[in-house]
């Protein structure tokens, strides 16, 4: 073998080893680019499903804060009809024709009070009515719709029929009916 020979087998060996060490690298290449695309494919799903659930959470978070919001304009207009259903049931009990009648039935139902030495008040505008019921027993004004206070002959006890007392503890007794009357919808909620 002639040293041309060997130098040409030496180069051929080299470059076979210099091809399969190429071809070896090339595959491990190949294979870390599939590992690191099949690794971010993986984070993309799983970024995606987080997203998703992160967004129904925030969908479902945000239909309820709206929900809550129109239960509160709801139940603020609710509030405001029913006062203005108390302030004009107040305003129509102080004006009945049927007035000096309930103050007499006010008067009769509690006549121990008043009767022996105690002192009764009512508004300006019904103190004849009163006065003439009671005489010396009337003892002035009260602001009031209407009604009487009576207070007994030491002081120590005043009993309270205006108008506004009454409605006040029957309104508190039966609100929820009258809501029920003007908001009929409740009724099917509850």
């Amino acid at each position: 073998m002639t040293l041309d020979s060997v130098v040409q087998a030496i180069q051929a060996k080299g470059k076979a080893e210099v091809d399969a060490i190429l071809a070896e690298a090339q595959a491990e290449r190949e294979r870390t680019l599939s590992e690191v695309r099949a690794e971010s494919d993986r984070a993309l799903a799983e970024a995606e499903v987080r997203a998703k659930e992160a967004a129904e959470r925030k969908r479902v978070q945000d239909l309820a804060r709206a929900e809550l919001e129109a239960r509160k304009l709801v139940l603020a207009a609710q509030k405001e009809d029913l006062d203005e259903v108390y302030r004009r049931a107040l305003e129509r009990l102080g004006n009945l024709k049927e007035n000096p009648d309930f103050l007499r039935m006010l008067l009769k139902a509690n006549e121990l009070e008043w009767k022996s030495g105690g002192r009764v008040y009512s508004n300006a505008r019904d103190e004849a009515v009163v006065k003439g019921l009671v005489g010396k027993a009337y003892a002035g004004h009260v602001d009031a719709t209407g009604g009487l206070v009576i207070e007994s002959a030491d002081g120590s006890r005043r009993v309270d029929l205006r108008y506004e007392s009454i409605l006040r503890d029957v309104w508190n007794d039966s609100v929820r009916e009258v809501a029920d009357i003007l908001w009929p919808s409740r009724k099917s909620k509850a």
